[in-house]
């Protein structure tokens, strides 16, 4: 909610790659549809196919108020039809100036007339909804037979009126100044941007495209808009789907920290439980991260380590630091997986793996975010900073704001944010509410949720993933209980919007939208896909585990050699574990380097370059992840800390269904290897 990623990058990054990525990148925090890796056979380009073959144009019940525009390339390409609706800037002042409000509609299929529009939110607050355009058809695609698809950016964003605050956008001052400044430059509208308007906004449209009811679809922050649009106007509802949706109780003062610093220690639980490779290594989770965490309050760390696209970054990890590493974790847990290990390397004295994760995961607040027209900085904080309830007064001086802001974090109780410290939870790199100190808001703005609201009865489907530290659990079940007709569903395995991707909340969506009905929700009682994880990393390979015999195979190799299969094998993983959030060419953990090409089927081919993930053991060869998640690998190992040779490693990696077992073959010193290694 605080961030929002250089997009355009992330997302071609996510569309070339065979990975499939359940949580957030580490980037932003509420923008789910580009927090997503996505399977190239299921991309936008089958929809694309069969909407080509319509012809794009206004529903028969448009009225005039919708004015029809040419469609950017990528929407025309998709068979978008294209336009805006004119609505007040400032609705206490209706004389005055106007803004357009621009949207998409996709069209369905069949003849017949829509029985509805799906109304998609991806989240934010700042990223242009009809940039995810081609994520948001693959989505719907089960539905598009006899619905509508209706994107719209909302004020501030994408094509409607944007918000461009130089300062803010690209980095060129401190963040206090470039908050002010932005702010400055809105002057008397800066309240203006609320959810509030939002809603009356997305009315606007509908009413002005002829839609009586609207299926509405809200991801994250895409949460608040559903809610603000449900309590104005109900009455047009015909479903809600939600996914770990924001709303009302995530607006109170220090709640959203609150709820997202307590889930913290579940996420890392889990996902070393359900590793085979992490759980052996770490049976008490809770007891290590609390460790961490004091141990980094107390003594933050600083030094140099690589990205994950082979940059040497300097890196310091402080409370605040590491809370946002956490919470905020890389590609598919990523760093959640790796956090354990780090931590005892750590207090091992090696700090290079915990390093190596800051390097990756923290983001500075001050950055170049690029175009506002794909994700506006200014934006966000319009939104962000007049929705939530903020304990100071607004009238106040900067000053004096910053002391009443201190006092309500002192009336907390000193465990309001375990396992972290008041300090940590409110820093400015995490805290949302604490990056607002410097906004303005010159006029009440127009709320989330009306006075009294009331919340209409409507067939409302709530997902949350059991991992989700984004918009945790806890809260997203507040706010599905504000919806009479709703039915909440706990996702196992699954991370900030990682339900709106995986196949099982896929299919929930496109099932709830048709029937109205949720159905069977056995798919969401255990992890789709269980996210690799990491037991230890060794300095040296005799301090590896060793790889299990291949009951089925003729292994001769020892337990020292086993051990080096295992570090063997986790030097290939660790790398292609960063081609799922770098850019795919980057630096081993401790030596070496590896690049990444893919074929025109979505194979990923990485090849090693004398890789050293333990000191003693360096790796050379290649890894090819294919499109169908097997993966096939040749290595050459050599290094003191073997008898060297060759290996095959064949299996899959980040495949649905349970835990297997990569088969090795080869010869280690002379000797046959027949060994296991668990794929996660």
């Amino acid at each position: 909610m605080n961030r929002i990623s250089i997009l355009l990058l992330i997302l071609c990054t996510y569309l070339v790659s065979p990975g499939f990525s359940q949580n957030l990148n580490p980037t932003s925090r509420h923008d789910t549809w580009t927090a997503h890796r996505f399977r190239r056979n299921s991309g936008p380009g089958q929809m694309a196919h069969s909407l080509r073959m319509l012809i794009p144009r206004l529903p028969a019940s448009a009225t005039s108020a919708a004015i029809q525009t040419a469609c950017p390339p990528e929407a025309q390409t998709l068979g978008a039809v294209c336009g805006y609706v004119k609505v007040p800037l400032d609705r206490e002042h209706l004389g005055r100036a106007k803004i357009q409000i621009y949207f998409e509609l996709y069209s369905h299929s069949n003849p017949d007339a829509a029985e509805s529009a799906i109304l998609a939110n991806p989240g934010g607050p700042g990223p242009a909804t009809t940039f995810y355009r081609g994520l948001a058809l693959s989505i719907f695609e089960q539905n598009l037979d006899v619905h509508d698809l209706l994107l719209i950016d909302d004020r501030g964003r994408g094509l409607s009126t944007t918000i461009e605050c130089e300062e803010l956008q690209h980095g060129t001052a401190p963040f206090d100044q470039a908050e002010a400044d932005c702010a400055a430059q809105l002057g008397a509208v800066a309240s203006r941007f609320g959810t509030g308007d939002i809603a009356q906004d997305t009315d606007a449209v509908r009413a002005a495209l002829g839609y009586d009811k609207v299926d509405y679809f809200g991801a994250s922050y895409g949460g608040e808009d559903v809610t603000a649009y449900a309590t104005r106007f109900g009455e047009h509802l015909r479903s809600i789907v939600l996914h770990a949706p924001m709303g009302t109780p995530s607006l109170e003062a220090f709640a959203f920290e609150m709820y997202r610093t307590h889930a913290v220690p579940r996420m890392v639980r889990l996902d070393c439980l359900r590793s085979p490779t992490c759980s052996p290594d770490h049976p008490n989770p809770g007891t290590e991260l609390d460790w961490l965490i004091g141990s980094i309050q107390a003594h933050p760390l600083e030094g140099d380590a690589y990205d994950a696209n082979g940059n040497l970054v300097h890196v310091r990890i402080d409370g605040g630091a590491l809370l946002f590493l956490i919470a905020d974790p890389t590609g598919n847990f990523t760093s959640t997986g790796e956090l354990l290990a780090a931590a005892e390397s750590l207090r091992r004295g090696d700090t290079r793996p915990l390093l190596r994760l800051g390097a990756e995961g923290i983001i500075p607040l001050v950055m170049d975010y690029g175009d506002p027209t794909i994700a506006s900085q200014g934006a966000l904080y319009a939104t962000q900073c007049v929705d939530a309830y903020e304990p100071w007064d607004w009238s106040d001086l900067v000053s004096e704001r910053k002391k009443e802001y201190t006092e309500a974090i002192l009336q907390l109780p000193p465990d309001y944010f375990a396992p972290f410290s008041r300090a940590s939870a409110t820093s400015l790199l995490f805290s949302t509410m604490t990056q607002c100190l410097w906004w303005q808001k010159p006029t009440p703005s127009s709320p989330v949720a009306p006075p009294h609201a009331m919340y209409p009865h409507v067939p409302t489907l709530v997902l949350d993933g059991d991992m989700d530290t984004g918009v945790p659990l806890e809260q997203s079940r507040k706010v599905a209980e504000l919806f009479p007709d709703s039915t909440f569903v706990p996702v196992a395995g699954a991370g900030h919007g990682g339900t709106v991707f995986s196949q099982c909340g896929g299919n929930l969506n496109s099932q709830f939208i048709e029937t109205l009905q949720v159905g069977d929700i056995g798919c969401t009682l255990s992890p789709e896909i269980v996210a690799p994880a990491v037991g230890r990393f060794p300095l040296q390979a005799a301090a590896a585990s060793p790889a299990e015999i291949d009951p089925d195979g003729k292994n001769e190799i020892a337990a020292r050699e086993r051990k080096v299969v295992t570090v063997a094998v986790a030097t290939a993983l660790d790398a292609l574990q960063r081609t799922t959030i770098g850019s795919g060419n980057g630096v081993g953990l401790r030596a070496g380097t590896f690049e990444t090409s893919f074929d025109d089927n979505g194979n990923q081919n990485t090849t090693l370059t004398n890789c050293v993930f333990s000191n003693d053991v360096t790796v050379n060869g290649s890894v090819l992840w294919g499109a169908d998640r097997s993966l096939l690998a040749d290595l050459n190992v050599s290094g003191s800390g073997t008898a060297g040779g060759f290996l095959h490693v064949e299996g899959t990696w980040q495949t649905p269904g349970p835990v297997g077992m990569f088969k090795v073959s080869g010869v280690l010193g002379g000797r046959n290897v027949a060994v296991l290694v668990p794929e996660a």
